[in-house]
């Protein structure tokens, strides 16, 4: 008797297992989604991803800022794609898209409409020298904020922002 409990528990255990396995991999991407390389990195008060953006995907800036409100920024920068993660210096100076804006709260910022004329121009720019359009993402906090967070989803079924 203690041998079938002993199996039926394991087959419960096993087939929970895979259910939870399969809920979590469809809640991470919808069929558009785009797998780009990203590299984030905190520091004290700013947190910081930069992503590859050759796909010119839509993408979400999402999270929130606790205490108070956050400067977010983001732009479309070239950098050399054969290295990676990509050092700042790897980065051209050149901005080809820029946006700021303040966040307070939690937040979600659809990327701008200007992006993909952006990565094109990178992409044009390094044809033939390995060259990439980046997508540079930086969560700077006020004095008052307590807490921050930040996370870059690119997906092909996201509407595009202003």
């Amino acid at each position: 008797m203690s041998s079938r409990v002993a199996t039926a528990l394991a087959f419960t255990l096993l087939c929970s297992a895979s259910l939870l396995a399969a809920s979590t991999s469809q809640a991470a991407g919808s069929a558009g989604a785009v797998s780009a390389r990203c590299f984030s990195q905190k520091s004290f008060r700013s947190s910081s991803t930069v992503c590859e953006y050759r796909f010119e995907q839509p993408f979400l800036l999402k999270g929130y800022s606790k205490g108070g409100s956050s400067t977010l920024s983001y732009a479309v920068q070239c950098g050399n794609s054969p290295t990676w993660p990509l050092k700042s210096s790897m980065i051209d100076r050149k901005v080809w898209f820029r946006r700021s804006l303040t966040v307070r709260g939690a937040f979600s910022v659809l990327g701008a409409k200007g992006t993909p004329l952006a990565a094109k121009r990178c992409a044009a720019k390094g044809k033939g020298k390995g060259k990439a359009a980046l997508l540079t993402v930086k969560l700077k906090m006020s004095k008052r904020v307590t807490r921050t967070n930040l996370a870059v989803t690119m997906d092909s079924s996201l509407p595009w922002g202003k």
